[in-house]
């Protein structure tokens, strides 16, 4: 029923979704209008509301629609067929290693 609400020059604003909504409103504007002077809320005390006016907005509410992505799985492409030309060791076992799950991953059967 009600989209939002806004304060300008000591007006309170509605903006309402639907005209029924307004008119269902304006017949009750005199007891929100006395309920406000009555028993002003502390969130208000600040603002000093004279009048109270609603209007219809005719702007479509927007929807965010959140789409799931997939995550994409591209085939693996290396098959650790390829020279290790390094002197330092340290470094040959470390690319050895990788080498031996690229191949290990090719391996295996995938499941899809």
């Amino acid at each position: 029923m009600i989209k939002f609400a806004y304060i300008k020059n000591k007006t309170l604003f509605f903006a309402l979704n639907h005209p029924g909504a307004k008119q269902e409103f304006d017949n009750n504007i005199q007891s929100i209008k006395s309920a406000l002077k009555f028993c002003n809320p502390p969130e208000c005390q600040a603002e000093d509301i004279q009048d109270i006016k609603a209007f219809v907005t005719h702007t479509p509410e927007k929807v965010f629609k959140i789409e799931k992505k997939e995550p994409q799985i591209y085939p693996e492409r290396a098959k650790g067929n390829f020279a290790i030309n390094i002197h330092n060791q340290e470094l040959k076992s470390l690319v050895e290693s990788i080498q031996n799950i690229i191949k290990e991953n090719n391996a295996t059967p995938k499941d899809d």
